[in-house]
This record gives C-alpha cells, structure tokens and sequence, in this order.
C-alpha cells in the first residue's frame, strides 16, 4: 500500500507539471480560440487536471491507508514487546516479592523476640514507648533495607500496572500482593501498639504474604 501511495504521488507530481504546461499553451493560443492547437491544449489541460484531482484524492487515500498499516503494525509490535516485558517483570516481581517477604518476617521476628525478652526482663517500670525505640535502634540497616526494597517493589507493581497487555486480574492479583508485602512492612518498620497486636498482626500479615508467593508463582 505504501508502494502504491508512493506512485500515486509520483503521478500527482507529473501530472500537475504537464497540466500546468498545457495551460500556459492553452492560456498563448487563447487569441485563435477556434484553432486545432488551441481546443487540442485545452482538452489536454482539462484531462490533465482530472488526472491531477484523482491522483491527488487516490494518493490521498493510498497514504492513509499505509499510515493506519504501519500504525497497526507498530501497535502489534508494542504488545508484543509488553507482553514480553510482563514476562520478564512478573518474574522480577515475584523474585523481589519472595526476598522482600523473607527480609520482613525476620525483622519482624527478631523485633517480637526482643519485646518478649524486654517484657519477661522487665520489673513493674516496663515502658512500651522506650522498649519499642530501642527495638528500632538496633534494626536501623534492616529497616532501611526494607524500606529500599519495598520502593523498588513498587516501581516494578506501577510498571505493570501501566502495561496494557496484561489483564486486569493479573494486574489485581499483583497489586494486592504488593500492598500486603506494604502492610507488613509498615508492621515491621513502625512498630506500635501493644506486644500482643504486635504479633497477631506479624502472624496474619505474615500468612497473607506466604499466601500471595504461592499465587504469583501460578501467574
């Protein structure tokens, strides 16, 4: 089709240039209006300008045509290029997803065993809020940790959120997944509340993400 607008085009180009050179006869013998030369330049004039109008509007639609061509084969490359991306980024999410949710659950871990040891260590003056500061100060790097993978994890969910290509169930599944991995490690990272929530919440949040490693694993 491109091919064909191309020569459409080409004959738009040659066809104006001779209308244009049979109206300037046409338009000199325009003083013998009743001679051969002067009807014969006229008639070529007039057909040439026919030409012209129907090379101009089939060129026209020619080209059109070889754009939507070309606009529908790039759109078919572009999700064919998604679909390879989503391949590449649900494994990279699910890889991040695992080591996230391992990373978590031992923070939040040792962080129940040190309240439980400062809770059973403690005479009557226990203090939740210093106990609880404590706790964080000694886990500074792993909390940073957390924080970096769980921003890199949300570049990646955000990512594949954006890709047309992937189904909306898909897309659901992984969101979700993501705000549970988000939600411990909030749990982790901000500790609060009492020792108890504490860790009825690690047990629950930690059980959602387990959850979540076995579905993405199915995806």
């Amino acid at each position: 089709m491109e091919t064909l607008a191309g020569l459409l085009e080409l004959a738009f180009l040659v066809s104006f240039i001779v209308a244009i050179v049979y109206g300037v006869k046409w338009f000199k013998q325009r003083k013998d209006k009743e001679s051969d030369l002067f009807k014969k330049s006229k008639k070529k004039f007039i057909i040439t300008c026919v030409v012209v109008v129907c090379t101009f509007i089939f060129g026209g639609m020619a080209q059109n045509s070889a754009d939507e061509a070309e606009e529908q084969a790039e759109t078919a490359q572009q999700q064919k290029r998604n679909k390879s991306n989503y391949k590449d980024d649900k494994e990279e999410f699910a890889t991040q997803y695992f080591a996230l949710g391992h990373k978590v659950e031992q923070l939040s871990s040792k962080e129940g065993n040190e309240w439980n040891d400062a809770i059973e260590n403690s005479d009557d003056d226990f203090d939740v809020d210093s106990t609880i500061d404590t706790i964080q100060n000694n886990h500074t790097d792993e909390i940073d940790d957390v924080d970096s993978k769980l921003s890199d994890l949300h570049d990646l969910d955000q990512k594949i959120q954006k890709n047309d290509s992937v189904d909306d169930s898909d897309k659901e599944k992984i969101h979700n997944a993501y705000l549970d991995a988000k939600h411990f490690a909030n749990h982790a990272t901000n500790i609060s509340g009492s020792y108890d929530d504490f860790m009825d919440k690690h047990n629950e949040l930690d059980q959602k993400v387990a959850d979540h490693v076995e579905e993405l694993q199915d995806l």
